[in-house]
């Protein structure tokens, strides 16, 4: 049976079984969607009182309600990862984004063997624009979080910057031929990696000194290799040369600062940091927004430009409101309410399911470790 849950209730991946009409009579959602944040967002926007869930998905998520707090083991993720692989849109963004891996295989590896290769950059513009079609940017970042493969690593995280590049310039009201160049930048930024010896690009340990020293040419070797196309727009290279540049001086190559940094750099650079953050590693887990969101803040004002880490973060931050979380220490709670001001997005107003809330801003010993 059928079963209604109130917006706080509501958790990604659960499926609609009745269309969300609003007071005023305007359908918001419709029978047989999945339910992200954004649309659990925009439920709690308009005030709905409650919606109907289809029975063959509740059983399969966690209850409103659990009867005791646990410590995070990491299966929420993992449930709602795969929720999300048995959407449709999941498996046809795939087979498209498998698509556009294999195509940028086969150009990086002209681009390295020619003198002059030739590169089709509207036809890289319309197959990587298509993979936004009908999604929202946040939609698209939940969904890349997934992708991931070490032997396509340079591949993965270069197209997934050039979205994710994109996704940002679009929060920031970039015009279209911007957010072409910031798309086509992401798109090649990492191509020097290929230049960089494959013991020391796909080592899982950490790098030493000696060993990090070369994989820092991959800037000055990509700018090189990009070189050789003809026609390439000259910001595209800046960006492959300039990506790891910091706004305090702490980058590389140069050391640049400031407005020493070309814009289009300065969001690539942002967008790279996120994928790296938010990919698994030996070491540890995908980061959650939250916490990605606590890295920034922890120096991104200092190292980013301060115009695109603040909206990225912002952005970021507002698109989580309403959605439920788990604790560091174990609980469960939904976010309520996002602070705007310097190093505090990180942490919001909570509420728990018995009504109570808590200010972490209140609370330094607690953080959000996971989105549920």
């Amino acid at each position: 049976m059928d079963v209604n849950y109130k917006p706080n209730e509501l958790r990604p991946g659960m499926v609609l079984a009745q269309d969300v009409i609003t007071l005023q009579g305007q359908r918001i959602a419709k029978e047989g969607d999945v339910l992200n944040n954004a649309l659990i967002s925009k439920i709690t926007f308009y005030s709905i009182a409650s919606v109907k869930i289809k029975s063959e998905e509740t059983e399969k998520t966690e209850p409103p309600v659990p009867p005791a707090p646990k410590p995070k083991t990491g299966s929420e993720t993992v449930s709602y990862t795969q929720k999300l692989k048995r959407t449709e849109v999941y498996q046809t963004f795939q087979i498209d984004y498998s698509r556009n891996i294999a195509m940028m295989r086969g150009l990086f590896t002209r681009i390295i063997k020619l003198d002059h290769p030739k590169v089709d950059f509207d036809s890289i513009l319309k197959d990587v624009s298509s993979l936004f079609a009908q999604k929202t940017t946040l939609d698209l970042f939940e969904i890349l979080q997934t992708m991931t493969s070490l032997d396509d690593a340079v591949y993965v995280h270069s197209l997934n910057v050039a979205l994710i590049a994109r996704g940002i310039g679009r929060w920031m009201n970039l015009d279209s031929d911007t957010l072409s160049i910031i798309t086509l930048a992401g798109y090649f930024h990492d191509i020097g990696k290929l230049a960089i010896p494959p013991e020391i690009l796909n080592k899982q340990g950490k790098l030493t000194d000696e060993e990090f020293e070369i994989q820092k040419t991959h800037a000055l070797e990509g700018k090189k290799l990009l070189s050789k196309v003809p026609n390439i727009d000259s910001r595209i290279l800046t960006a492959a040369l300039q990506h790891h540049e910091r706004n305090d001086g702490s980058g590389y190559p140069r050391g640049l600062s400031g407005d020493e940094i070309d814009p289009i750099a300065s969001v690539i650079a942002v967008a790279d940091v996120y994928d790296a953050m938010t990919t698994a590693r030996v070491y540890r887990g995908p980061l959650c927004a939250f916490q990605v969101i606590a890295a920034f803040e922890k120096d991104g004002i200092q190292k980013y430009s301060p115009m695109v880490v603040m909206t990225f973060l912002s952005r970021l931050a507002s698109a989580y409101q309403n959605s439920r979380v788990i604790l560091n220490d174990g609980r469960r709670c939904t976010v309520v309410y996002i602070h705007h001001h310097n190093n505090t997005m990180s942490r919001p107003i909570v509420q728990f399911d018995d009504g109570s809330i808590i200010d972490l801003m209140t609370e330094p010993s607690l953080s959000i470790k996971a989105i549920i």
